[in-house]
């Protein structure tokens, strides 16, 4: 059976342009930024956005001479080396960005992505739970933070860091998926829970997953001997 949304595609679909914004905007560096980084930040922005991943990692550098401890910068700087399979140098950046701003949300999830996508399962755990303790409303650390609860056997965190990221976001596939896929592997499985779970995450644009849906009826033409405790729906 499929495990969770692969890490690495869905490092893709979560960095996007706006990827470093979401700041807490209390410290001194953000009051000000030179216009000349801004406009370069602007430039690697679209660059970003348009999958010109080395006119934007030139132009983000570039930023970063006019504005060195700049959070949102140095952050948006990380996830675009991420994106060019460049995690050493992403870490790099995103920790400066957390010396600036301890409370950078988006900087602390992407260092747990970062570690998720290597299997650094214990990092990437206590930097998730950074990451939704610094931004309790984002739905994409929830998400995430599920995962890595699932990678350490920690199944109960992992729903219930699943179901929050679907609560805060009805538009979630991936969260929706994943909660399909854990449901699954209960034993015996959620089979009704996991089925509208991936319907779900299908109906919000997920590609079909043959597997699963040979499991899900699988489970439903064999049902299970009479429930305990374990298979009582939550």
């Amino acid at each position: 059976m499929r495990s969770f949304i692969p890490t690495g595609m869905a490092l893709l679909l979560a960095l996007s342009p706006s990827f470093a914004t979401g700041t807490s905007g209390t410290n001194a560096l953000y009051a000000f930024v030179p216009a000349e980084a801004k406009q370069l930040a602007s430039q690697g922005e679209r660059a970003f956005a348009h999958g010109n991943l080395t006119e934007a990692e030139s132009l983000y550098k570039k930023a970063l001479e006019f504005a060195p401890e700049n959070p949102p910068i140095l952050v948006s700087m990380a996830a675009v080396e991420t994106r060019l399979g460049k995690i050493q140098e992403s870490d790099v950046f995103l920790r400066h960005a957390l010396r600036s701003d301890l409370n950078n949300g988006p900087a602390w999830l992407l260092l747990g992505m970062n570690a998720l996508s290597q299997k650094r399962d214990d990092e990437a755990f206590a930097n998730l739970t950074q990451a939704v303790l610094r931004d309790t409303g984002n739905a994409r650390a929830h998400n995430y933070l599920g995962m890595a609860a699932e990678r350490k056997g920690w199944n109960e965190v992992a729903e219930q860091e699943l179901r929050r990221a679907a609560e805060l976001n009805s538009g979630y596939a991936d969260a929706n998926f994943n909660l399909a896929v854990l449901y699954l592997k209960r034993t015996p499985p959620l089979v009704e829970m996991a089925r509208r779970h991936y319907q779900r995450a299908v109906d919000l644009g997920t590609p079909h997953d043959p597997l699963i849906e040979a499991q899900i009826a699988k489970a439903i033409a064999t049902p299970a001997s009479p429930a305990s405790p374990s298979a009582t729906l939550p």
